[in-house]
């Protein structure tokens, strides 16, 4: 599948779902875009979508969560009761395209302001925040990365050459995403090839390829002939995920993200953070090479080497007596030099779309049990994922429902270990699968269509080693429900509504979500 230049995305794979899971769960595939006259043979689109949200909390903390274990995880859940907003936010959204012939280049920001990161919170417990100032206030970096700001995301240079009439050649130059393979909701491919804004996580049946955040690199692609596609990349800088702030609503640690400041060991007794240890700018890098075997069946063989964007918490152990060992400080620290090697292929079998990908990761972070609780190593992974697109015909229900689906499996291979210790913290296996299935009603009335995607995800089995890999799903038991009624006015202008539940009894390592129901309003207008 050919790349187009000027699309913010670097997409190899996704030729069967990508370009019909819009469609089928009741979005636009595209919003339309503004023209303007700059002269000199330049071609220059833009397009601006203004939002708004506004969500409130249903459930009260629950006890589970804020008790003496919870001690580092209960900031995000105490700072909000039952019935406080967790969102009151305006948001824009600008997209700039500028092209001549084969070149071009592409701008795109956005900005917004949560009114509710401005505010005092709920938090009653001084002895439990984790710190300093007030118990009701959030931290500077809370009301920065949650109440408002402004922020650069594509910004590259492109263009496309005819190398003969069977092959063409399109490279890009800046801070872009590329994402391939065919994982749709879990961290497959594309999950290793950049961070991601993980706050968008949280949103059940969030897709992969809408959390990623782009990076400085330079990437290209080599089509010869209508079949076969090589693909590479190499990033030039190194960026974390953007996890959400402590204290924030969906945070459930207080010793990473944004605003951290101290890891306790008992109410007012504790270890300060000491900075983030990231990997070097360099070394990351990715090729690759997609065939269509037929019209409907396509396959892919990938090689990765990347760096953890995912937090690994770090002590800092120091002697204070002999033989008597104790942290003082901890940091935030980054694997590098991952390596991965990945398959993937998409078909059609009868009315249905299939995909999925198999991967193997060397050197991937994960946590071993040692003397001084979970410890941070390395270990090799494997994972399979497999995902699955399928249209009903008009009928009782709605005039079309589309089903999307997809499931994944992770192994843990071998384990390096830490501290004399091989024993994993998390389990060596895990699955889960998310669900998505939206009813659609066209010209419900004049201009007006109506979606109503109900979205169902579970980890049946096992607490994942490789943290993320099933997007915000945490451990054995977790569940999340929603379901939305979306309307939309000529694709322009989009109302929502949607209750979004977490399901499962509250447990710190497997649900901690469980207490965090929300209802949520959306408005949406592109022009």
């Amino acid at each position: 599948m050919r790349s187009k230049g000027k699309g913010r995305r670097a997409v190899a794979g996704h030729g069967v779902l990508g370009a019909a899971i819009f469609g089928v769960i009741g979005l636009p595939a595209t919003a339309s875009a503004g023209s303007l006259d700059v002269g000199g043979g330049l071609d220059a689109k833009y397009n601006l979508t203004l939002g708004y949200a506004a969500a409130m909390r249903t459930e009260s903390p629950d006890s589970a969560l804020i008790g003496p274990a919870a001690l580092n995880a209960d900031d995000g859940d105490r700072n909000f009761d039952s019935g406080s907003l967790i969102n009151n936010r305006a948001s824009l959204l600008a997209e700039f395209y500028l092209s001549r012939g084969s070149y071009g280049a592409v701008l795109r920001g956005d900005a917004f302001y949560d009114d509710v990161y401005h505010r005092g919170n709920d938090n009653d417990s001084p002895t439990t925040i984790n710190k300093a100032g007030d118990n009701d206030e959030f931290t500077d970096d809370a009301r920065k990365y949650s109440g408002g700001r402004a922020r650069v995301l594509d910004a590259y240079l492109y263009g496309d050459w005819s190398l003969s009439d069977s092959v063409q050649l399109n490279l890009r130059g800046g801070r872009q995403v590329v994402a391939w393979g065919e994982s749709l909701f879990f961290s497959g491919i594309a999950g290793a090839q950049g961070p991601a804004d993980a706050t968008k996580a949280n949103v059940p049946g969030a897709e992969i390829k809408n959390i990623l955040l782009p990076v400085a690199q330079v990437s290209g692609q080599l089509d010869i002939g209508s079949r076969t596609s090589l693909m590479a990349y190499y990033h030039l800088e190194y960026k974390p995920t953007e996890l959400d702030p402590a204290g924030s609503y969906f945070s459930t640690s207080d010793i990473v993200g944004p605003g951290r400041e101290v890891l306790l060991f008992a109410p007012g007794v504790g270890i300060p953070y000491a900075g983030d240890k990231e990997p070097s700018d360099n070394g990351q890098y990715g090729v690759g090479i997609k065939v269509q075997l037929t019209g409907a069946t396509g396959v892919g063989l990938y090689r990765l080497r990347y760096h953890d964007t995912n937090p690994a918490v770090l002590l800092n152990i120091a002697e204070v007596a002999p033989g008597t060992f104790v942290p003082v400080s901890y940091n935030i620290g980054y694997f590098d030099g991952i390596d991965m090697t990945a398959l993937s292929f998409s078909t059609r079998l009868g009315p249905t779309n299939v995909a999925g990908e198999i991967s193997y990761r060397e050197g991937v972070n994960m946590l071993v049990n040692t003397a001084l609780g979970p410890t941070a190593s390395r270990g090799d992974l494997s994972q399979v994922l497999l995902s699955t697109l399928y249209t009903v015909a008009p009928n009782f229900l709605s005039q079309e429902i589309g089903l999307v689906g997809e499931a994944g499996y992770i192994h843990v291979e071998d384990v390096e270990g830490t501290m004399g210790s091989t024993q994993l913290s998390n389990s060596k296996m895990a699955w889960g699968y998310s669900l998505i299935a939206t009813l659609n009603y066209r010209n419900v009335l004049q201009g007006w269509d109506l979606a109503v995607p109900i979205t169902w995800a579970h980890l049946p089995e096992g607490r994942p080693a490789m943290a993320g890999a099933f997007g915000s799903l945490y451990g054995e038991g977790d569940r999340r429900l929603s379901v939305a009624g979306n309307f939309t006015y000529l694709q322009n202008l989009q109302v929502g509504v949607s209750y979004n539940a977490y399901l499962g009894s509250a447990t710190l390592a497997d649900r901690p979500y469980a207490d965090r129901d929300y209802v949520a309003l959306n408005v949406k207008y592109s022009y």
